[in-house]
């Protein structure tokens, strides 16, 4: 992995989160100026600050350095979910379904 770029990550991984600036910075406990000149590639943060930014995110330091396509993990998780529900009856899946739905009403934006 030559000239990997922090900044262009941050902002990318910040964007795929629905994060803002702000929110992120805070987060992060740092200020959203600094946060920008990291995104903007004009300050280099030290690893200690990168991994509070990736925990901020909700990933580890090695996911956030790992380049593979985080889509992957995610089929990780829904098999894992249909493993889980796929012994259920259609009758037992339906309101599996249904309370899912309602907990996604609730979802933090």
């Amino acid at each position: 992995m030559s000239n990997y770029n922090i900044g262009s990550r941050v902002k990318r991984l910040r964007l795929e989160s629905g994060l803002s600036q702000e929110q992120l910075a805070l987060k992060s406990d740092i200020t959203t100026v600094y946060l920008g000149q990291i995104e903007r590639n004009e300050k280099n943060p030290t690893v200690k600050l990168v991994e509070r930014i990736a925990n901020a995110l909700g990933l580890s330091l090695s996911e956030f350095f790992d380049d593979r396509d985080r889509v992957a993990e995610h089929d990780k998780i829904l098999n894992s979910i249909i493993f889980e529900l796929k012994d259920l009856s259609d009758d037992e899946k339906s309101e599996m379904l249904k309370l899912i739905r309602q907990v996604l009403k609730f979802k933090v934006v």
